[in-house]
């Protein structure tokens, strides 16, 4: 019995003919940021219409995760929130891993705004095995010197 996940997003579309994986793989792996924000926007918009395409989580970790563009950003955490984290033997994949170290690395960003975006994100992830090693960094923002960044962490 397949188990059906939550999403605080909704978006209609249309389903046409989706895109392969090899071509969303290679506006991911440009070098042009607009690339990359189209190709996350079609994957996300792929995913929550059904679609599998887990041969792109290593792609999006490796060439989107170090972005500075705020844009791609926010729709890293879309896709976080969306994207399957169990395998089929229900224990959580091990990309999981790369994508807590970079959700950690948001949370101590030098940006308040990354921070603050990151700590709401957070809210919405109800996997504990993502979140726990988090809790430090969580609690350190909680004394941080932007109100943004501190109202966000107390969520």
């Amino acid at each position: 019995m397949a188990i059906e996940s939550n999403c605080t997003l909704l978006i209609h579309h249309d389903k046409g003919v989706p895109p392969t994986q090899d071509e969303l793989r290679v506006e991911l792996e440009s070098s042009d940021e607009q690339a990359k924000i189209r190709a996350m926007k079609t994957l996300i918009l792929w995913i929550l219409n059904g679609e599998s395409m887990p041969k792109l989580l290593m792609t999006v970790i490796r060439y989107c995760v170090t972005t500075r563009n705020h844009e791609l950003k926010k729709l890293l955490s879309l896709y976080w929130e969306i994207v399957r984290k169990y395998g089929d033997d229900n224990k959580l994949l091990p990309e999981m891993i790369l994508v807590c170290n970079a959700i950690l690395m948001d949370l101590k960003h030098p940006n308040h705004f990354i921070r603050g975006c990151t700590l709401r994100f957070l809210c919405r992830i109800k996997e504990a095995e993502i979140v726990q090693p988090l809790v430090p960094a969580i609690e350190e923002n909680l004394s941080h010197g932007d109100a943004y960044v501190r109202k966000n962490a107390v969520m």
